[in-house]
């Protein structure tokens, strides 16, 4: 299938595009956020809790923000 066939068919439109934008901004602020929660509340836990709780918020925060860097490479993508 020649290259320029393909691009045709597989361009996404332009408001996909802004959804993928948008929703990477959101996810990245997301684990922002979680990362400034994790520093304020967890450090007023007890050793023992502390240490998983900071295992649960870095998993979630790094979800969060290779989501969002995901999402935003797709929107900027034309493909």
């Amino acid at each position: 299938m020649p290259s320029e066939q393909r691009d045709q068919t597989t361009a996404t439109s332009p408001l996909a595009r802004a959804a993928w934008l948008a929703g990477g901004v959101v996810l990245v602020v997301l684990g922002v956020v979680l990362i400034r929660l994790t520093q304020i509340y967890v450090a007023d836990m007890s050793q023992d809790i502390r240490f998983m709780a900071t295992l649960g918020m870095r998993g979630a925060t790094f979800v969060l923000i290779g989501g969002g860097a995901w999402c935003l490479v797709r929107g900027w993508k034309r493909t």
